[in-house]
């Protein structure tokens, strides 16, 4: 892609801006390319490859905006999309809300957002992780199916008020299922920034493995379990933390921190005092953009330290209604750990239940935090100390507060993906162990 340079995306941004007559402009460029790879029943069905340009601009008058889009950068095309975006904000209401673009910023580095190699991907570095993948499962006698995808893109934002912000990203994800006739199934994935360090060998042998291990499993009581969870789960459940932890949200009671405001400005513990998470785009273990799509900058950032929050995000809108600063939300999220292995966790444990993965989580009540979900991809009774045999998987009903309250055990920090999040996921987590889960139904899911 030729244009993937900060020097070629100033041009274009430049010729937008000069484009435009607006008293107030806001344009954003985001080039990208990127392949997949994709297998089922041990067999490759499609393989792919994508490159395109969005550009789009936004044109303010008071106001009222408007905003348009193509994916064509030829001089023509600039020009028209700049009209259009002029046209639209001069027919449009006028929107109370509306902020002034931003001037110049100063930003963090994100060192490990980017790396040459991963750029370098190409197919056959993707059909090579297939083809051992399948031919791994097919030695066991499973089944295999996922995909591998690599992408690399940039980010520049550009005002009329002389802001200008760049960045480029690089990566690549990998996702496995592994099946067998009578039941089992297991699952493995990982996502980086760099194709240094990253051995989809390793997740291939956890789906292959967990698949084997989990057949034929049978009923088990639904109910209150201990939960032993890998970093995967903690990140499904925990992300959501972040729809609580927006300012104008608990001003206005739809937040499950408006009831905890007096112990919040105390400085009270909310979670377990083993909790400290953080965004940093600084971050290697889970790298992240360093500007949200305003241009304004994304710095490290506690949210909860050692169980307290310590800080809320804020949009500019309501932190100048509020008489608050504006805080961007994280666009990463990395949690400290300990030091117990799962294994070791396993052994602890007198009675409980070993998850691999979380599926279909899903908002009950925001006010109160409460997700629903499936574990999927095998689960295990622990007996003990011992794991005993696979048991049939559950729906859950639980709350990320209920979770990072009852820690009895942390494992080593992780980058993950998750059920929800695998492209260009940013999360960091450790496996826990916790009381008092609650398992409400059985479900007939593998």
């Amino acid at each position: 892609m030729s244009f993937l340079t900060d020097a070629d995306a100033k041009r274009i941004t430049e010729k937008l801006l000069a484009a435009a007559a607006a008293p107030e402009t806001r344009v954003y460029l985001n080039p990208s390319r990127g392949g997949n790879t994709r297998f089922a029943r041990n067999e490759v069905t499609t393989s792919g490859f994508t490159e395109t340009c969005i550009v789009q601009v936004t044109s303010s008058y008071g106001l009222r905006n408007g905003t348009a889009q193509t994916n064509q950068i030829d001089d023509a095309s600039l020009v028209d999309v700049v009209r259009r975006a002029e046209e639209i904000a001069r027919l449009a209401p006028e929107d109370p809300e509306a902020m002034p673009v931003l001037g110049p910023q100063t930003y963090t580095a994100s060192p490990g957002l980017f790396s040459a190699d991963a750029e370098q991907i190409n197919a056959e570095y993707r059909g090579k992780i297939v083809g051992e993948a399948i031919a791994a499962a097919r030695a066991k006698g499973l089944e295999a199916a996922g995909f591998v995808q690599n992408f690399a893109d940039a980010d520049a934002i550009a005002t009329s008020k002389g802001l200008f912000a760049y960045r480029r990203t690089t990566g690549i994800v990998y996702n496995l299922t592994a099946r067998s006739n009578d039941g089992g199934s297991g699952w493995g994935g990982g996502v980086s920034n760099s194709v240094a360090g990253f051995e989809p060998s390793s997740m291939t042998a956890r789906a292959i493995d967990v698949a084997l291990r989990s057949a034929r499993a049978v009923a088990l009581e639904p109910g209150n379990y201990t939960a032993i969870l890998p970093a995967e789960c903690v990140a499904d459940l925990a992300v959501n933390l972040l729809a609580g932890f927006d300012q104008r949200g608990i001003d206005e009671g739809r937040s499950f921190l408006s009831q905890f405001q007096k112990q919040i400005a105390a400085g009270d513990k909310l979670f377990s005092e083993k909790v400290t998470l953080i965004s940093d785009p600084a971050s290697l273990e889970a790298p992240s953009n360093n500007f949200d799509i305003e241009g304004q900058p994304l710095r490290r950032t506690e949210w909860i330290r050692e169980g307290a929050v310590k800080a809320i995000a804020c949009s500019r809108y309501w932190a100048k209604k509020a008489g608050r600063e504006p805080l961007p939300g994280p666009e990463n999220f990395v949690m400290s750990g300990g030091k117990t292995s799962l294994d070791e966790m396993v052994a602890s444990t007198q009675r409980g239940l070993l998850v691999t993965r979380f599926w279909y989580v899903r908002p009950v009540d925001p006010q109160t935090a409460l997700y629903t979900g499936l574990t999927r991809d095998g689960c295990f009774l622990v007996e003990n100390g011992k794991v005993t045999r696979p048991v049939k998987n559950f729906r859950w009903n639980e709350t990320p507060v209920k979770m990072l309250r009852n820690i009895e055990a942390m494992g080593p920090t992780r980058r993950v993906i998750t059920s929800e999040r695998d492209i260009g996921s940013a999360l960091a987590f450790p496996s826990l162990k916790v009381t008092d889960f609650t398992f409400s139904s059985l479900s007939d899911a593998i």
